[in-house]
């Protein structure tokens, strides 16, 4: 698979893993926090078994406009995602759906950013009960509030204790060293 198809793969795989969601945004304009620094990024998407996929999926710039993540590229993976400070380098990702809105981990770093999908399902029940989420019968976990969001996303880095797989990255690029390959 290769170009738009490849990117529109990864997207869609992106979108389809994702177990928290909201009938509505939690992470509102004033919640928002700026991580990625606008300018031209590659996208690259991890394969399930881990380790990246052989090249990036997408390219181009990102902007910062109104809280939101944008770009006029087309293709562009997270289209008016919100991220929200969690804990030092540590982001949640909020992203508008077809069926609501839906929320990931981001790891900052200089020149990138790396994401996590969290799996509802791979939080044990006692911690589900904790953060008062239910598993629903799509393996989906309704969040209802920013505090709740949270309190979920600790319970979960906590329980998965370091090992977080990674799902994407976002790289600082030159855009015309990019154009040239």
């Amino acid at each position: 698979m290769t170009g738009p198809r490849y990117a529109l793969a990864a997207a869609f795989a992106f979108l389809a893993a994702a177990c928290f969601y909201s009938e509505e945004e939690l992470i509102g304009f004033w919640g928002a926090d700026r991580a990625l620094e606008p300018g031209f990024y590659t996208h690259t998407p991890f394969h399930p078994e881990g380790g990246e996929w052989g090249r990036p999926t997408w390219a181009g710039e990102i902007a910062y406009e109104n809280r939101r993540y944008s770009s006029q590229v087309a293709n562009f993976p997270h289209p008016g995602a919100r991220l929200h400070r969690l804990d030092g380098d540590i982001y949640i990702v909020q992203w508008e759906r077809q069926d609501g809105v839906g929320y990931a981990i981001a790891f900052d770093y200089p020149g990138m950013l790396t994401y996590h999908m969290p799996d509802c399902s791979a939080l044990r029940e006692t911690v589900r009960a904790e953060a008062g989420v239910v598993l629903g019968p799509e393996g989906y976990c309704r969040i209802d509030s920013l505090s709740q969001l949270e309190d979920v996303m600790r319970l979960y880095l906590r329980e998965l204790d370091g090992d977080v797989r990674l799902d994407g990255i976002y790289r600082r690029a030159d855009a015309d060293s990019w154009a040239e390959s």
